[in-house]
Parts: structure tokens; sequence; C-alpha cells
């Protein structure tokens, strides 16, 4: 058994964190609605399974973990500016055919200006593989602090009647953000 809220000093209200946040998600799945499609000379039923999970604000707002990395768009980005950099290379390639006026110098130039593009594309696609290897480590950094902070976690309890959180052996009563930041801190991953 846990103390009472120090805020409100009741007990029947107060439930462990990990069983607030466990029944906080409520994980759904049925039937979408039914769509008519003509096909020929009759007509083809058809329907969708929709399936979804609904979290509740306060198992939001009790969440320890940090929140899920998403880089796809950077990796998308890097292909696409690549591939942009190459056409871009082809460009002095296509004009070695036709030596230009001026000489052996005046060639070395053309190549030079006309591989610019491709030289600035690249380095956009370095900077965006950078950025991808620096959120990479970070994430490695926060999954690594994950048991210590849920070590924390576990020790909090909620009193729903009062919307706060509290340890134990504390005695004050935290809002749900700064024990969320606390559990953060403890983690490592609070910034």
């Amino acid at each position: 058994m846990t103390e009472p809220c120090p805020s409100c000093g009741q007990l029947d209200q107060v439930q462990h964190v990990p069983a607030v946040y466990q029944g906080g998600h409520s994980f759904y799945r049925g039937q979408g609605p039914t769509v008519a499609i003509p096909a020929g000379d009759g007509v083809v039923y058809t329907s969708s399974q929709v399936s979804g999970v609904s979290v509740t604000a306060v198992a939001r707002a009790l969440d320890p973990f940090p929140p899920p990395r998403r880089n796809g768009g950077l990796l998308a980005a890097v292909i696409a500016l690549a591939l942009v950099g190459s056409c871009f290379l082809l460009l002095p390639f296509s004009a070695a055919d036709a030596p230009p006026p001026g000489g052996p110098g005046a060639k070395v130039l053309g190549f030079a200006v006309l591989a610019l593009p491709a030289v600035g594309v690249y380095v956009a696609a370095g900077v965006l593989i950078w950025l991808y290897v620096r959120k990479l480590r970070a994430h490695r950094k926060q999954r690594r602090g994950v048991p210590a902070a849920q070590q924390v976690w576990e020790q909090g309890w909620f009193c729903h009647r009062c919307g706060g959180v509290y340890f134990a052996d504390a005695g004050r009563l935290l809002t749900p953000a700064h024990f969320r930041q606390l559990v953060a801190r403890a983690g490592g991953y609070d910034a």
C-alpha cells in the first residue's frame, strides 16, 4: 500500500502510475462503412477494417517514454537530392562533345561552372546525412536511458481526485508535466 495523497489526504482515488498509463489505452477494432461498387451487371459490396488505439489525456501526460523517432523524411530527402545532383552532374558531360572556344582552360572552367549545381546539391545531401546521424545518436542515447527513467516512473502514484502525481516518500503533489520532466531527467533525455 502507499501513503495517501499529500494534497487531499485521501487514498480512495489513488492509483499506481503504470496502472493509470495502461488503463488509459483502449484498443479498438471494427468494420468500416459498406460501399456499393458497380461491377459489370451486378454490384459488389465492400467494407474496410478499422483498428487503432485510443489514449486518454492522463495516460498521454504520464507517458514515460521519449517520443518515437521519425527520420524517414530526412532519408527520402537525401535520396531525392542525390538523384537531382546526379542529373546536374550530367550537364558537364553533355557539353563535352563540343569544344568551347578559348582552348583547354575554358573547357576546365566550363566543366567547373556546370558542375557547381551538382556540388551544391551534394553538400546539401551531406548536411542532411549529418542531421540524420545526429538524430540517430540522440535516439540511441534516449533508449539507453529508458530503464533508469522507467524505474523512477514506476515509483509514482496518481491521485485522480487532485490530478497530480506524487512519490510515497516525497510528500508533495506534482503536476503530470513536472513528473514527466523528472522521469525524462532520470533517463537523460530531458533536453
